[in-house]
């Protein structure tokens, strides 16, 4: 008998079990979803990384010897150590691609994994290519591939095609997103090299029982008495870092969208479960006489909530990973290398789906427990409605200088606080993710204007070719009009902490500026080093005290004092003058030329060109997947606001039938009702954009904070962004109850006023 009342009860209230059942999927299904495509990534990376034995420390030197691995497979906490010789190639082709050539001696740490052709052989003369370039080149297994590599010619039979845990994320010098046309990497063997050459291996790949053993490295340095160059962690090895730190961002912004779904969820199903169980007062009592005991009946309206809730989040869990991350994956494909791409369902899944029907019974549970109180005699008869007393405000003389639509709608929500409170979260929440996509989307876009048209003021940039000719340059810098400098990796350490960075040295550039934390622009001193916001952060330093750095391949530290803490949205490091730079010993190679105008050609001495619409396309690509879950938030906000204000809209028109009934009696026409109601949905319309602005505004921050060491965005929260978010919300509040223009027309006067006789 319940459970057919049950099923009565949801196709009469149809609207506000549905909105139930939508908040609880949609909650769900975001959260799965994203939850499933980071997962997916991470379960997938993780993988990939284990079964190739991905290293836990490189560690880069001029010449390592036999005795210097093997001393540092005595440290404590050190598994295997492996050698490997990495050398610059150029492959013969028209564009002259860029080709890392890996020489090894066995293929045991960070093994490359194969996708066609033969597996790794010490004893094989031959070559194993990345598959990706070898697909851009067309090429196969049993192709040959020519190479220019220490200025020989290296012709090598293709013995297979791979891929790289290590390439993961992988660009080329000149490239700033991968392009596998312009780039690859390649393995081959000790063996294969003449004999009699001395191979001097500049890498030592490690792997440890321990990432976060403190001593680790200081171990390791002693063991090798000093003699090498740079030492890198997984979590400063620019593929890992930049895949990982992609994870995390999307964890993040995954994290958004079921906090705000279940929250409103629950307010839902509080508002309609108190209004449905008030309304069936009669048949409650009904229930009570018939011999029904408290437990049953209680049961039976959790009920409700248990079926709705399931549901919604079984569906949910389902759908969510089968269709969300394929709208992620096509744009991360552009960027990073996987050796497949699939979802996969994290844990907490389970606990946020098992979370939410928890909840949604506990809030059915409260909403019906006050009406199991009361004797069958008592629930038989109907509630006395809310004594309303007079104030004090209403004998003010501004209270009745306000107007009948004022008082009433004043009355009214002071009378029905909970569907207020209701009406003003779904539009606080709507607002909210509304400026926080929007918000997004304007931080990611700002980067273009500050990077690309503030900071960098020049047209074209030019790559210059390596170890280039002072003549060459000279010829290069008078055809373009340009301006030299010099770009390069470093390591910065203080206060013991050691950070990769990125160095830049000018030599008299104009069309490169700098901005103060603020965004104000700055001039940088020319006898000091210059460090980057998000660095000085890092590395917990601040103008005026010092940092150690050294160029990546040199053994030489240098320390220096912070003249200056400039703003860098996307590049991490230090800035020095040529002049500095020479005086601290070293020699200054320009690596590229920028200039205002517009070069078509390719000069000599130069190895690609670069507009400044190139570069701009460039960081598109790099935030494209970040765009997509910026277009999911929007959407999700408005279907919040929808189910949320519908629902609202029809629970409290039939709350408020009596009512308008009686103002209908009284002469007010079905307009002027209408307006009363329109004007109580502003207010909690406007109410709830207020406090949404500023939830907006957290949630960017928040989401901000996981864009990884190499991003330093700034929240952008503009006027447009908040009008057009206001107004979007306002609007959708209008447009519903504007639906419910035609039943304030349809009212029968002779149930809703004679209903409770």
């Amino acid at each position: 008998m319940l459970l057919k009342k049950m099923l009565r009860d949801m196709k009469n209230h149809k609207t506000q079990f549905i909105s139930i059942f939508l908040m609880a999927f949609l909650g769900v299904f975001v959260y799965s979803g994203i939850g499933g495509e980071w997962y997916g990534l991470y379960k997938t990376s993780s993988g990939y990384y284990e079964d190739t034995n991905l290293a836990d420390v490189w560690i880069y030197g001029n010449n390592f010897s036999k005795e210097d691995a093997a001393s540092v497979s005595r440290v404590a906490g050190v598994r295997q150590v492996q050698r490997r010789l990495s050398l610059d190639a150029v492959a013969d082709f028209d564009n002259s691609p860029s080709i890392k050539l890996h020489i090894i001696e066995d293929n045991s740490v960070s093994k490359f994994l194969p996708v066609s052709g033969e597996n790794f052989s010490s004893a094989s003369d031959g070559i194993w290519l990345d598959d990706l370039f070898a697909r851009a080149k067309h090429l196969k297994s049993g192709d040959s591939i020519t190479l220019s590599v220490l200025g020989k010619k290296l012709q090598k039979k293709i013995l297979g095609t791979i891929l790289s845990p290590e390439y993961v994320f992988a660009t080329g010098a000149n490239d700033i997103v991968p392009n596998h046309n312009n780039f690859g990497f390649a393995y081959l063997s000790a063996a294969a090299l003449p004999k009699g050459i001395n191979i001097p291996f500049t890498d030592l790949l490690v792997k440890t029982d321990s990432l976060s053993a403190p001593s680790l490295e200081s171990s390791i340095d002693n063991a090798l008495k000093g003699r090498y160059s740079v030492y890198l962690n997984r979590d400063d090895f620019l593929s890992y870092s930049m895949f990982s730190d992609e994870i995390q961002q999307h964890k993040a912004m995954g994290s958004v969208f079921p906090a705000v779904f279940l929250s409103i969820a629950l307010l839902t199903i509080l508002t309609t479960m108190t209004r449905l169980v008030n309304s069936q007062r009669t048949q409650l009592g009904t229930l009570k006489a018939l011999g029904f005991r408290n437990k049953a009946i209680l049961f039976h309206y959790i009920a409700y909530g248990f079926w709705l809730s399931l549901a919604g989040t079984v569906l949910g869990v389902i759908l969510g990973p089968l269709a969300l991350p394929r709208l992620f994956y096509g744009a991360m494909k552009t960027t990073y290398t996987l050796p497949e791409w699939k979802p996969a369902i994290p844990p907490e899944i389970f606990i946020m789906a098992l979370l939410t029907v928890l909840m949604c019974c506990l809030t059915t549970y409260l909403a019906c427990r006050s009406n199991l109180k009361d004797t069958p005699s008592q629930a038989l008869r109907p509630k006395a409605p809310k004594e309303m007393k007079q104030r004090a405000r209403d004998y003010t003389p501004v209270w009745t200088r306000l107007g009948f639509n004022l008082q009433w709608n004043l009355r009214d929500m002071a009378r029905n606080k909970v569907r207020s409170v209701m009406a003003v979260a779904g539009a606080l929440g709507c607002s909210a993710l509304l400026v926080c996509a929007f918000g997004m989307q304007d931080s990611l876009d700002d980067v273009v204007q500050w990077q690309y048209k503030d900071l960098n003021r020049f047209s074209t940039k030019l790559s210059l070719a390596e170890n280039i000719s002072r003549d060459t340059l000279d010829s290069v810098l008078s055809q373009t009009d340009g301006e030299a400098l010099m770009e390069g990796a470093v390591e910065i350490k203080a206060n013991g902490r050691r950070k990769p960075g990125e160095l830049l040295v000018t030599d008299k550039v104009s069309l490169i500026k700098y901005t103060d934390p603020g965004r104000n622009y700055m001039e940088l001193p020319s006898d000091m080093i210059s460090i980057s916001y998000k660095m000085s952060r890092l590395l917990g330093v601040k103008q005026g005290d010092t940092v150690s750095w050294h160029v990546y391949g040199q053994e030489k530290w240098i320390t220096g004092k912070i003249g200056a803490v400039y703003r860098s949205p996307v590049s991490q490091g230090i800035t020095l003058t040529r002049e500095m730079y020479e005086k601290l010993g070293f020699s200054f190679a320009p690596t590229a030329v920028v200039t205002n105008r517009q070069i078509d050609t390719l000069p000599t001495g130069a190895e690609s060109i670069w507009s400044d619409r190139d570069l701009t396309e460039s960081y598109e690509t790099m935030t494209e997947a970040m765009s997509i879950m910026v277009y999911v938030l929007i959407l999700a906000a408005a279907i919040l606001a929808i189910v949320v204000l519908y629902n609202l809209g029809v629970l409290s028109f039939t709350e408020r039938l009596r009512e308008l009934a009686t103002l209908k009696v009284m002469g007010f026409q079905s307009g002027k009702i209408r307006r009363l109601l329109l004007t109580q949905n502003i207010w909690l319309s406007i109410t709830g954009v207020i406090f949404g602005i500023p939830c907006g505004k957290w949630l960017i921050d928040f989401m901000l904070s996981f864009m990884g060491d190499s991003f330093d965005m700034m929240c952008r929260l503009t006027v447009l962004n908040v009008v057009v978010s206001s107004v979007i919300t306002c609007l959708l509040s209008i447009a519903v109850s504007f639906l419910f223009t035609g039943k304030i027309k349809r009212i029968d006067m002779v149930s809703s006023l004679k209903g409770v006789e």
